[in-house]
């Protein structure tokens, strides 16, 4: 099992076609002060499973976590994958919706997937505070 691709965007969905759409893809919050509560974000994430994974089911485990690895945010789940022929592989869509997430302080925080005993997948992102504009003072 392998992830190729995982991001944080304002909104995602997986079309009837399985097309994963994903719109307003970020890895920067800005607040003026903290704590701040982001009013909405998606993490989306793909897995991508070849014949080896073939009809097996898999842990999944998602959560967000700070600097110091505290999480934010958990889910744990199970995957099956379906019959997988040699020589193709298959791929399905994940999306986590996440309302009202407060961030204590800034900092660079991340995503992280686990699929099964496979490697620790990554997505990090700043929470920063906002730049002023000196011409505003």
């Amino acid at each position: 099992m392998k992830i190729p691709m995982a991001v944080l965007a304002d909104e995602a969905n997986v079309s009837q076609e399985g097309k994963l759409n994903l719109m307003g893809i970020f890895d920067r919050i800005a607040a003026a002060e903290f704590p701040v509560v982001h009013p909405k974000m998606v993490f989306a994430f793909r897995v991508e499973a070849d014949f080896g994974d073939s009809g097996r089911s898999f842990p999944v485990r998602v959560s967000m976590e700070d600097e110091d690895g505290a999480a934010l945010f958990q889910a744990e789940g199970e995957m099956m994958t379906p019959p997988v022929p040699p020589g193709e592989f298959t791929t399905a869509n994940q999306i986590f919706a996440l309302v009202g997430v407060q961030f204590p302080r800034p900092g660079i925080y991340r995503f992280v997937v686990r699929v099964g005993d496979g490697a620790r997948h990554e997505a990090p992102f700043l929470v920063q505070h906002a730049a002023r504009d000196s011409s505003m003072n």
